[in-house]
Formats: structure tokens, sequence, C-alpha cells
């Protein structure tokens, strides 16, 4: 129940002031707030809290605020695997491409403009 502390340490230091409630009741999250409240006037870290936490940074998450108690995330390159991190993109389908390339996702499969070749997926090394 360490983690669980931890994460009701960094929301009651979000809770100064009325902007958390204000979030909260905005974001249908009114009332899990209140059983947070409730449990740690309680003294109880329990799985119900944690529960209720997971709950209220679903719907801030919802909304665009990730990591209300848990903190942002961040990415960090795995070590032990020997690997390189990569990026897919679709580049140029030329013999000799040109530095073209759009992220995969960004919307539908690129064509080149000139002989309406359809991009080919590639993985760039970082």
């Amino acid at each position: 129940m360490e983690l669980v502390a931890e994460r009701v340490a960094r929301l009651c230091r979000q809770a100064v002031g009325e902007q958390l409630r204000r979030h909260a009741e905005r974001y249908g999250a009114a009332g899990v707030l209140d059983r947070i409240a409730e449990a740690v006037a309680q003294g109880r870290l329990d799985h119900h809290l944690e529960e209720d936490l997971d709950r209220l940074d679903d719907a801030f998450a919802r909304h665009g605020i990730d990591g209300l108690t848990t903190g942002v995330r961040g990415f960090e390159a795995w070590l032990g695997g020997g690997g390189h991190p990569t990026v897919v993109a679709w580049g140029c389908p030329s013999p000799l491409p040109c530095p073209r390339a759009v992220p995969e996702g960004d919307g539908d499969r690129p064509v080149c403009g000139l002989t309406g070749a359809p991009f080919g997926q590639r993985r760039i090394v970082l």
C-alpha cells in the first residue's frame, strides 16, 4: 500500500483550493473524489482506495490531464535488449528516394506526387 500512500500524497498536493473539485465535478468524478477524501480522513489505505484513485485518474485522463495521482509518464529505452529504438514511417518509394517521410498513423498511406506510387514503410533507427 506504499504506492497508494504516494498517490494520495500527490493528490493532496494538488487539492489546494477548489480547482481539483471543479474539474472532478466537470468530469463526472465528484463522487469518486468524495470517496477518496473519506478514505483519507479515516486513514484507510486499501484496495478500494486504489481503485478509486484509478477511476479518478481515468476520468481526468479522458479530458487530457494524464497522471493526476501517478505522475507524468516518461519513455526510457530498454538497454538490456541490445536493440535500438526505432520509429516507423512512410518513405519515398523511388529507387533514389527523396528525404520525405510521413509518420505512420498520420492519416492514409501517402503517395508520391510525381509518380503516384504509394510510399513504402520504413523503420528509422534513432
